[in-house]
């Protein structure tokens, strides 16, 4: 496993997380009002992409700090 040198792992679980759940909220919200299915796998389906989305825009966030640092 590779080392946080820039400390960004923590925050970006965090936010995966919190950005995950919205979703996931929003979903059930909406399927306890309209009890369609369809729309609730769909937000389902992008809670997961919302939370891959944030973890690869950190890994691209500690990249471009590791290139800065390397200068």
């Amino acid at each position: 496993m590779s080392e946080d040198r820039h400390k960004t792992r923590l925050i970006s679980k965090v936010l995966a997380i919190i950005v995950s759940a919205l979703f996931a909220a929003f979903g059930v919200a909406g399927y306890q009002r309209t009890g369609d299915p369809t729309q609730l796998m769909v937000f389902i389906g992008l809670s997961v992409l919302a939370y891959v989305i944030v973890v690869f825009v950190f890994k691209g966030i500690d990249r471009l700090l590791d290139s800065i640092d390397d200068r």
